[in-house]
């Protein structure tokens, strides 16, 4: 295979896919290319679709490359999905997210003692959306369930990896942030489809050709507390 048809190949694959393709799973298919060369090709498909002024990018998040719809043409990919954006997450689902994100693998009982509240709602809402996932389980007594973020956490963010994320003091105001960016981005295009005509749905960001079927209403915002987050843990991988 030379390299223009390994490129071509590639490309298939990520076209496939619906959720990023990790560069180990892309060279186990293309056992003859070696690392650096794979690299290279994903870096002259991400050129060849900038140049060539294509409707949609490759991006490089959560651990792997994935095909994204650019943010100019995601109100017509809307309408094909209409009704499906996710709901924004609130406020204690975002502290309780950056509590996880540094201290994985946690306990649930370790989280409300950060807290100072019960999190039994927002840790269902972020279940449900696949942002948190069971990682394992604790050596303490009972061997209490452990949890640490998913690859969706970092696509959701915008995260190549763990060691992308901010210092601790920072990640809540980061993860904020993003969801505001996510929000502003839904108004603009919202103000795009009422000027165009078409039905007013709303749409998430920079849109991945996979949609997942969000929706999920998030629990009310719990009393954000004030006490410092402890230092980050090892990442689980």
């Amino acid at each position: 295979m030379d390299r223009n048809e390994a490129k071509r190949v590639i490309e298939a694959l990520l076209f496939a896919t619906d959720t990023p393709i990790a560069p180990s799973k892309l060279k186990s298919l293309l056992g003859e290319l070696d690392q650096k060369i794979l690299r290279q090709l994903m870096t002259e498909l991400k050129v060849e679709y900038e140049r060539d002024g294509h409707s949609f990018s490759l991006v490089e998040v959560a651990g792997g490359f994935q095909i994204y719809t650019r943010p100019e043409y995601a109100k017509w990919v809307q309408e094909l999905f209409r009704g499906k954006r996710a709901s924004r997450l609130t406020a204690a689902a975002l502290e309780t997210l950056a509590i996880i994100a540094y201290k994985q693998p946690i306990i649930r009982g370790d989280i409300e003692a950060i807290r100072g509240v019960n999190v039994d709602g927002v840790m269902s809402t972020l279940a449900e959306r696949n942002l948190v996932a069971v990682v394992g389980r604790d050596e303490r007594p009972g061997k209490p369930i452990l949890y640490g973020t998913t690859p969706e956490f970092l696509r959701y963010f915008g995260l190549a990896t763990l060691s992308d994320l901010p210092k601790i003091e920072e990640l809540e105001e980061y993860l904020k942030e993003k969801e505001e960016e996510r929000e502003k981005i839904d108004q603009e295009i919202d103000a795009e489809l009422r000027k165009d005509q078409i039905p007013n749905h709303g749409v998430q960001e920079e849109v991945a050709f996979d949609k997942t079927e969000g929706g999920q209403e998030p629990v009310p915002d719990e009393p954000i507390q004030q006490d410092t987050i402890p230092g980050p843990a090892d990442p689980v991988e």
